[in-house]
């Protein structure tokens, strides 16, 4: 199992937050702890790596004054940033391999602009 411990400045994200701005919970939980920590528990490195991508998607919908904008960013931070899922993806060339393959769709598809 993999956790991943998420604190970000004044403002802390708990399981109420999970429910109030209906966010997608990780694989295994959320776990708080007593210091205000709250731990994001993962079956796996890739199982985060998913959930971070569908954070981010998310940010792309929040309204820029939103501050949830802010906290969907730090969690999506905090996750790529873990050294765990940093070797993850430095070592994992069929993500790199997708990850290229879906940009290189997204651009043959994404309109250009008329000249």
């Amino acid at each position: 199992m993999l956790r991943i411990k998420f604190s970000t400045g004044p403002t802390k994200l708990t399981s109420a937050d999970f429910k109030t701005y209906h966010l997608p919970i990780p694989s295994k939980g959320i776990k708080e702890k007593r210091n205000s920590e709250t731990e994001l528990l993962f079956d796996n490195e890739y199982e985060a790596v998913v959930y971070a991508d569908q954070i981010e998607e998310i940010v792309t919908t929040v309204s820029k004054t939103s501050p949830l904008k802010n906290i969907l960013r730090d969690l999506a931070t905090t996750i790529r940033n873990d050294d765990t899922i940093r070797n993850y993806l430095e070592y994992s060339t069929i993500y790199q391999w997708l990850k290229n393959w879906v940009k290189t769709i997204r651009s043959a598809i994404k309109p250009s602009p008329i000249s």
